[in-house]
């Protein structure tokens, strides 16, 4: 591989690793392991890590090195502002105008929505996870604009990770997949610029409610734990 290919290999391979949480928040990583795990040369590792800390999954600091980034809030409104903006020109550019949703893509999300409804119903929810992941970025793709979905794409490991690292279950995945997706579907099908906007903002807002909600529970057993081991030693 050339050196460019070797930096791009190296942070795929990192960035995957801690979107899979093989590499948790706070892990250092350090260049000559990495360099041993992917067999190649050190100055791609570096190159990769600092393209990873431009996209936010590493934290390089002077004088102590890289480790990954912790998810905290801001870190998830951050990401969940910034996809919901996207999303709403999006919707502006597909909606603005009659006939810009074209049939093959309105075919295309009418069978994500009615699969929504279907995998609502599995146990298994990793189907739901990746349909509505589909679903949002069709609509994306749906426009045509390079860097709105180039942009949308790159985020969507952010929230892989999030997921991931926060044991998210969905409780309600009937109910959402109905408010969420079926009626997006619908809105974009009919023309509804409005009713789209509102239903995509409310579907993240509620995606943001659920993760800080999450990490506040984590904060809090974290504060507990020690506490409750003092007591035990005492």
């Amino acid at each position: 591989m050339t050196q460019p290919e070797s930096t791009q290999f190296a942070a795929e391979q990192i960035r995957n690793a801690i979107i899979a949480g093989h590499f948790k928040p706070g892990d250092r990583l350090v260049e000559q392991q990495l360099t041993d795990m992917l067999n190649v040369s050190r100055h791609p590792v570096r190159e990769a890590l600092r393209l990873l800390a431009r996209e936010g999954f590493v934290e390089i600091q002077r004088n102590k090195g890289a480790s990954v980034s912790a998810v905290d809030p801001h870190s998830v409104i951050d990401v969940y502002n910034i996809r919901m903006a996207l999303g709403r020109i999006a919707l502006d550019h597909l909606l603005s105008e009659p006939g810009r949703v074209s049939p093959s893509v309105l075919k295309q999300l009418e069978k994500l929505a009615q699969n929504s409804a279907k995998y609502a119903g599995l146990e298994d929810q990793s189907h739901t996870l990746m349909n509505d992941f589909e679903f949002q970025q069709a609509i994306i793709d749906a426009t045509g604009l390079q860097r709105t979905m180039r942009y949308f794409s790159e985020l969507t490991g952010d929230v892989r990770r999030f997921n991931n690292l926060l044991s998210v279950v969905y409780t309600d995945r009937k109910g959402d997949s109905e408010k969420y997706v079926v009626k997006l579907y619908e809105a974009i099908r009919d023309g509804d610029r409005e009713e789209a906007q509102r239903i995509w903002q409310a579907k993240f807002h509620k995606a943001v409610e659920r993760y800080l909600s999450l990490i506040k529970d984590m904060e809090s057993d974290g504060a507990r734990r020690p506490r409750q081991a003092a007591r035990g030693k005492s």
